[in-house]
């Protein structure tokens, strides 16, 4: 067990995720060429990683065979339909939207935001879980490909985490409350990421394709999520400001794609 590579990749995105919201107090990104191509870079980011750190560790562990494709649909199915019963429980509400989404609450909607945002860390959490748990299974997952999936949750992060506060300081909100909202919305990352590394510990001792199926899980929640969130609210965000989101969605693409593959 490498404990210094272990805590460096349960803190890394985090402090990420902190840094982003620190800056969004204090920066003034009000153009949505801006907004749209940081959540842009964060969703290429994401799909990204999702192929070279999820996907193609699968099906190397489960093999490119009909059955292998049969166990990362099913993982990857799976993963779709749990984000999106977490995207009909729970109470939120995005930026570019005037209606809450989810189960009915009498939040502000402050809170929403946040928990619009903590929505977008839960899978990456989850993901970043079951990656550090095969990293130390030392199987499907080397601890260097481990370093350059957090390292990518990392680049992406910061504009997520942005995108928790400049909403909240383009409402009026102060620099304390929403210092404080993006701090509290920071952890739902390493609370998942916990969760991950823990159910998967404990079900990858049952062997056969447990492993494989679990990355694909993580694979499906989290493209679930920048299908349904980030480009959206990218796009939305400039829509009268050209392409930057595009450009940003390629750059973090291609960014993550060559670190999955060097890392690999």
């Amino acid at each position: 067990m490498n404990w210094g590579l272990f805590a460096l990749l349960m803190i890394l995105p985090w402090a990420a995720t902190y840094g982003g919201s620190l800056a969004g107090v204090h920066l003034k990104l009000d153009t949505g060429r801006k907004q749209g191509g940081l959540l842009g870079f964060a969703a290429g980011v994401m799909i990204a990683a999702s192929i070279w750190s999820l996907i193609l560790p699968a099906f190397d562990e489960v093999g490119a065979t009909f059955k292998g494709a049969g166990v990362v649909t099913a993982g990857f199915a799976l993963g779709c339909a749990g984000m999106l019963l977490l995207d009909r429980l729970v109470p939120h509400q995005h930026t570019d939207e005037q209606t809450p989404e989810g189960h009915s609450s009498h939040l502000s909607r402050p809170m929403l935001l946040v928990l619009a945002v903590a929505l977008h860390n839960i899978p990456e959490g989850l993901a970043l879980g079951v990656v550090i748990a095969a990293a130390m299974e030392q199987s499907t997952m080397t601890w260097t490909g481990a370093l350059m999936f957090g390292l990518g949750l990392a680049l992406q992060n910061f504009p997520e985490g942005l995108a928790v506060v400049l909403p909240l300081r383009q409402t009026g909100a102060s620099k304390i409350k929403s210092h404080r909202l993006g701090l509290l919305a920071s952890f739902a990352e390493p609370a998942a990421a916990v969760l991950g590394l823990f159910f998967t510990s404990m079900l990858s001792a049952l062997g056969g394709v447990i492993m494989p199926l679990l990355l694909s899980v993580a694979a499906g929640a989290m493209i679930f999520i920048v299908v349904e969130e980030l480009i959206p609210e990218s796009q939305a965000a400039h829509a009268e400001h050209g392409h930057a989101a595009t450009y940003g969605f390629l750059l973090g693409f291609w960014i993550m794609a060559l670190m999955g593959i060097l890392g690999g």
